[in-house]
């Protein structure tokens, strides 16, 4: 026998039935489909990361890419920023509050669907706290129809940070939060958000 003795391991029924279904899809027999899911686990495992964590991220990296983002170098992108802002300043925060409204909404539509009435809040927060590389910590504390937002992003430029404010609030505009108050510093911004939904 492959891989020595057999074990037995109770699974529920439903999990079963998708295995022996998605075998048959694949061409696989289900004891050579289970061994790969086993054996992936496995792999995830000593990345020391599990299945879910990686499936999601491979979810989010998807995400991006439907969103047309790219990577770029960000010593290239400072570069840019720092020769543009001086002179471009307000066309270039405009430029990155449309994006981040844009962003917002395709966040909205893809997890949410038209007219959804469950609070995409998580979520969008979430993917930000993937796409956005440079912030080390993204939080928020949720009270009534008010939002508290911390970003700290300790490598960004004054410039940058502006231009990351800019973002978060299109971001937000999307979800129908307007800015109350905002407070920011190079590589500190916080923000308190209020929506007209309860």
């Amino acid at each position: 026998m492959p891989g020595g003795s057999k074990k037995l391991v109770p699974v529920q029924q439903d999990l079963v039935d998708a295995i022996y279904d998605m075998a048959k899809e694949e061409g696989k027999a289900p004891y050579d489909m289970v061994n790969e899911i086993f054996l992936q686990a496995v792999r995830a495992y000593k990345l020391g990361k599990d299945l879910r964590e990686i499936i999601d991220s491979y979810e989010l990296i998807e995400t991006e890419k439907g969103s047309g983002s790219i990577i770029v170098s960000s010593d290239i992108l400072y570069y840019m920023i720092n020769k543009l802002y001086p002179t471009d300043m307000e066309k270039i925060k405009g430029l990155y509050f449309e994006r981040g409204k844009w962003y917002g909404s395709y966040l909205s539509a893809k997890f949410f669907g038209v007219g959804g009435s469950d609070d995409p809040l998580d979520q969008v927060v979430n993917m930000l706290k993937f796409s956005l590389w440079d912030v080390s910590s993204l939080e928020y504390k949720k009270k009534g129809n008010e939002i508290s937002l911390s970003c700290i992003a300790p490598h960004l430029s004054k410039e940058s940070t502006d231009l990351l404010t800019a973002y978060l609030k299109g971001v937000f505009d999307s979800l129908n939060y307007t800015v109350k108050s905002e407070n920011t510093n190079k590589g500190i911004i916080m923000l308190l958000l209020s929506s007209a939904r309860l």
